[in-house]
């Protein structure tokens, strides 16, 4: 978040609006084809957990199977960005002449990073299956850092040039994996006594394809509004929506990594202490991100405002606040859905997705033609609000935190109506934000058992009295 912070201002200032959208659209399409994982990377964090007791040659053999095949399907996906992203980059969207042919350029080192990428997948699931959460964390936030800063360097120092930028990004990425091979290595721990398992490579490809249908799906649900808006009004457009939407996503850090550690526990437990854990998690996610989710609606705008600019935030902040309540709703589902695919059930989400598919691709197409980006939001919001409220139901937990959960939105939907009415005065969004952050505050302590343990060891150290010693005279005495 931080390094987000600082850097979305300086590439803006650098390389301008256009070159950032274009930037925004060529992640995007990274993202996709990260389908060419086909699941194994969340297939490996499931059957490694499920082996955790079991012994290392056989969790070694899955390792090795699991990287054979992504490794075969990284290659196939390379070659078919190659070709696919010179059609799509090259026809589809509104971008300057000079800047299509700086993007084409670039295409086979976008080819080159699909397999690495679907590689590094494997590893991260495997650490993950044995809840080496630090080791992942401290990886992937050096290897985020990288990513964003290094092409920023290269802006600085050669120029804006895309045919240097995306090289930049895609070496600083390539370069994140090296790291991750030692760690795994070392905790696996790698013997070189085990291969290819033909078969352990069924139940990875079975398991992991129902994974792929929602791997192929996830990316457009995420991307699918810039594209659409890229093509329809154009890349400047792109970056007044992706610069808020990246600045908000980045508060589900928390619930994903909520859900990232449930998940290796969901695969190893039993359906009932499966359920009960996740019930619990649920209802206490809820309800702690309340407070965060209304401040960062009423302090959108005056931030955006000192952060980027009068102009770009009047533009940006109202897409913003529509797109909180929708990130949040699509954070709640984090849980029930780790729970879902931990126990077994990868073919459950991928069945929902399939379905909410032409809702999404119709609404998002509907709302960027009649109402331009903040239509896009509003699709996108009301399209996460559906996935989580059945996310919930399928994995029968609805019942059990609907109260908490429609109160909590209830807290964030307010919130937005206020930021809307206040328009564009600076000091009365301060003070509405400080106002909802201490009332959702004590709202959530009074609600949520956990936020009130919490509190309890904070305080307790603070009342709790100091032990009297008394002086050895009178302890004779």
């Amino acid at each position: 978040m931080a390094v987000a912070l600082v850097t979305i201002p300086l590439y803006l200032h650098k390389i301008g609006e256009d070159r950032y959208g274009v930037l925004a659209i060529v992640w995007l399409l990274l993202g996709y084809f990260g389908l060419f994982d086909l699941g194994l990377s969340r297939a490996t964090a499931n059957r490694i957990a499920q082996l955790r007791e079991e012994t290392a040659i056989q969790r070694e053999r899955v390792f090795w199977t699991a990287v054979g095949l992504n490794a075969g399907f990284g290659a196939l996906g390379g070659i078919v960005l190659y070709f696919a992203s010179g059609v799509i980059l090259g026809h589809f969207f509104k971008m300057p002449p000079d800047m299509r042919l700086e993007v084409l350029d670039t295409l086979p080192w976008l080819a080159a990073i699909v397999p690495l990428a679907t590689i590094s997948g494997v590893l991260t699931g495997t650490l993950e299956g044995l809840e080496r959460f630090g080791i992942v964390n401290i990886l992937q936030v050096l290897g985020s850092m990288l990513f964003n800063i290094v092409p920023l360097v290269v802006a600085y120092w050669h120029g804006p040039d895309l045919r240097w930028l995306i090289p930049a990004a895609i070496l600083a990425r390539g370069a994140s994996i090296l790291p991750l091979w030692i760690a795994v290595a070392k905790t696996l721990p790698l013997r070189w006594a085990a291969g290819f398992a033909k078969h352990e490579a069924k139940p990875l490809l079975v398991y992991g394809g129902w994974v792929s249908v929602n791997g192929a799906l996830d990316p457009l649900f995420s991307s699918f509004d810039r594209f659409v808006i890229g093509s329809a009004i154009g890349t400047a457009a792109v970056a007044v929506y992706s610069v808020p939407y990246q600045l908000i996503h980045r508060v589900q850090v928390f619930p994903s990594a909520l859900s990232r550690s449930l998940f290796p526990r969901f695969s190893a437990q039993s359906a009932t202490e499966a359920h009960a854990l996740g019930v619990k998690a649920a209802s206490a996610l809820t309800a702690l991100t309340v407070p965060v989710m209304v401040f960062v609606t009423l302090i959108l705008y005056p931030f955006m405002d000192l952060w980027i600019g009068h102009g770009f935030a009047v533009r940006s902040s109202a897409v913003g606040e529509v797109m909180v309540w929708g990130t949040w709703m699509s954070s709640m589902a984090f849980v029930p859905f780790a729970f879902l695919q931990g126990q077994g059930r990868p073919r459950t989400v991928a069945i929902l997705h399939l379905a909410e598919t032409p809702f999404l691709l119709g609404a998002v197409w509907f709302g960027v033609h009649f109402f331009g980006i903040i239509g896009a939001a509003w699709a996108m919001s009301i399209r996460d609000g559906i996935d989580s409220l059945s996310f919930f139901f399928l994995a029968g937990m609805l019942r059990h935190v609907a109260k908490r959960l429609f109160a909590s939105a209830a807290w964030i939907i307010f919130a937005l109506i206020v930021a809307r009415s206040i328009g564009t005065s600076i000091h009365y969004h301060i003070i509405a934000s400080g106002i909802f952050l201490l009332a959702s505050s004590v709202w959530v302590i009074r609600m949520e058992p956990v936020a009130r343990q919490f509190l309890r060891s904070l305080l307790n150290p603070l009342f709790r009295q100091k032990p009297t010693i008394e002086r050895p005279d009178k302890i004779h005495n």
